[in-house]
């Protein structure tokens, strides 16, 4: 053996023993703290918190959830959060198991999606010690106070791959800005319970008070809304925009996308397909009347652990058919948009930025973004616009485009009649603030 093989031997042994010998320091230097504070680690009365966003103390980090992991090798911890992506510190999760206290040390993962915000999207995996059955969990740093640790209750404790509870749940992107688009909302509503859908989150920094009423409505009287507080703006600077150039911040657009990366946790094991879009967005069978009757034939095709990406097809606001016998007078003084009114589409460009939305079987995704699926066991099949398509009411994206080079797509309007009704009814239903008289 040469002299430089030996070498190589030698160093890399001393590596791996420095290595060892860290994660050995960085594991005791948590348990050694709780035993400097005088802190029983045999007794666990966790301290739990109402904020949707909890600060580790020591770190910039914001922890929103914590998940059990069914898909690794040994039993494992998810905690969703909001990391500093600067930060190099390192974070232990603590374990409350059968009323004793357990450390584990935190794998942090930043996500690739945070658009070059110092904010990003992370999660930190924690091994689950033998003889540990976890109900709650914390994450901390090195340097933190025992009597300030906030605890959450761990979620997805037993796993499902059939029988869910409901077989397709959308997932909508913050709701901010005081955002008052109460008709689009409410025909949105309608249409994806025509479609099949019988859960509809929505993370809410604010509103108006028409579309909180709203809210109430689809909460309360119908059971199909799901309404988590999103006060993202009294934690971090928030851009309002995907680019920190067009919006100065310390996170992507009101924290888009750790809510949705918190809506595929919280319903993994709950539902069989979710859907991830915004309100002014509808992702519609072309043949087919509902999402149930699409994914069976998706699911011929591909199998039943595909995820599906629609291409986005934008329908300028700008461009609305006055004309229109769906234009209803009964709906002029409802604030908001009117989906029927917007029949002409800007055409796909052969090269353009993906910016479909997606329907994913949830158990096969570990990472999703806007516009993707960033981490899977499985893949992505981009669905042909013969069987689906996305149809996005939106502010035009190509301003050169002349009146002819519109196309005219009226997919939408077969399911004018059934929406009519069921939007008439819901409205009739409500108690807006400024339709009183």
């Amino acid at each position: 053996m040469t002299k430089k093989n030996l070498m190589k031997i030698f160093l890399g042994l001393t590596l791996f023993t420095m290595g060892y010998i860290i994660s050995i320091t960085q594991k005791w230097s948590v348990e050694q703290l709780f035993r400097r504070k005088d802190w029983a680690m045999d007794t666990c009365f966790p301290n739990l918190s109402t904020d949707p966003f909890i600060p580790i103390q020591g770190s910039k980090t914001f922890v929103l959830n914590a998940f059990f992991e069914h898909r690794t090798h040994n039993m494992s911890l998810r905690l969703i959060s909001i990391v500093w992506r600067p930060e190099k510190t390192i974070h232990h999760c603590l374990l409350c198991c059968q009323d004793r206290l357990f450390t584990s040390l935190a794998k942090r993962t930043i996500h690739n999606s945070h658009f070059g915000f110092p904010y990003g999207t992370g999660d930190f995996l924690c091994d689950i010690p033998e003889d540990c059955e976890p109900t709650h969990a914390g994450l901390v740093s090195e340097d933190f106070d025992p009597e300030h640790v906030t605890f959450v209750p761990i979620l997805n404790r037993v796993p499902r791959e059939s029988s869910f509870p409901v077989n397709f749940t959308v997932c909508l992107s913050t709701m901010f800005g005081g955002y008052n688009n109460v008709l689009q909302f409410v025909q949105a509503m309608e249409m994806y319970r025509l479609l099949g859908a019988q859960r509809v989150v929505v993370y809410k920094t604010n509103c108006s008070r028409d579309m909180e009423e709203v809210l109430h409505y689809y909460k309360d009287e119908v059971g199909l809304v799901e309404v988590f507080p999103w006060p993202i703006d009294t934690h971090i600077k928030v851009s309002s925009s995907w680019l920190a150039t067009k919006s100065p911040g310390d996170l992507h657009y009101y924290g888009q996308i750790p809510a949705l990366n918190d809506c595929l946790y919280r319903n993994m094991y709950q539902t069989k397909y979710l859907l991830l879009h915004d309100p002014d967005e509808i992702i519609l069978p072309v043949d087919n009347n509902t999402w149930g009757e699409l994914l069976s034939t998706l699911e011929i095709k591909y199998g039943n652990k595909a995820n599906f990406y629609f291409e986005n097809n934008v329908f300028p606001i700008e461009k609305t058919d006055e004309s229109s016998r769906f234009n209803l007078s009964e709906w002029a003084t409802i604030p908001g948009i009117n989906f029927l009114l917007h029949v002409l589409r800007e055409p796909i460009l052969k090269s353009h930025y993906k910016t479909g939305k997606l329907i994913i079987n949830p158990r096969t995704v570990f990472e999703i973004s806007v516009h993707g699926v960033k981490r899977q066991n499985s893949r992505t099949v981009e669905v042909s616009s013969h069987l689906g398509r996305l149809y996005h009411i939106r502010r035009r994206k190509n301003g050169k485009l002349k009146s002819r080079d519109f196309v005219r797509d009226e997919g939408l309007l077969r399911f004018a009649p059934q929406m009519i009704r069921k939007v008439a009814h819901s409205l009739r239903k409500m108690n807006l603030p400024s339709q009183k008289q």
